[in-house]
């Protein structure tokens, strides 16, 4: 059981604020769609797509990008219906959530995003940077052969050489659609 004083509970708000606040990264910089553009296709991704009832509105986007994550790279992951006690099969497995690298480790890049309408071929593009300069920027190109659900792809790397603070984007682009999400990064 946990007692609190209010000193250590004054304490306690103040450093889960400051955790929630974003300081201490470099703030995220727009990173040009040049790099995320001419970002590699590379091997040994792995992408799943879960079908679900979806009725868009006419004006609605053909895709919508749902999330970019990051973690230690492992295998098995990502999944759909993989989570032990979930109610449904509406699941996903991925590895846990860290943005901070540390030193020699593998790490795993993630994208998802949600196809309302579109079939054809879909890049999906990563790039990190520090401020103007690319880190590193790799990307995987799949064919969606129908639409109407979300897609899962993950990808694992080796860590660049790099330490300090950094930004992760990450960019779908099928057809004219091409959204993109960024999070902050730090290499140990």
């Amino acid at each position: 059981m946990s007692v609190y004083t209010r000193n250590s509970l004054f304490l306690s708000l103040i450093v889960m604020l400051a955790a929630c606040s974003g300081g201490g990264g470099s703030p995220a910089t727009p990173v040009s769609d040049a790099s995320l553009g001419s970002a590699p296709d590379v091997a040994g991704g792995h992408g799943v797509f879960h079908p679900m009832s979806i009725h868009p509105n006419a004006n609605s986007p053909a895709i919508l990008i749902n999330f970019v994550s990051n973690g230690p790279a492992q295998g098995g992951v990502p999944c759909i219906n993989c989570v032990s006690g979930a109610q449904s099969s509406d699941n996903i497995g991925l590895t846990g959530p860290s943005s901070y690298v540390p030193s020699g480790a593998n790490w795993q890049y993630s994208l998802s995003f949600t196809d309302l309408t579109y079939k054809g071929k879909c890049k999906l593009a990563w790039t990190i940077a520090s401020g103007k300069k690319t880190i590193d920027s790799f990307s995987a190109t799949l064919n969606l052969t129908s639409s109407g659900g979300f897609v899962l792809y993950a990808l694992n790397r080796s860590r660049p050489k790099y330490s300090g603070a950094a930004t992760l984007t990450g960019k779908v682009t099928c057809g004219k659609e091409n959204p993109s999400l960024q999070v902050p990064l730090e290499f140990q």
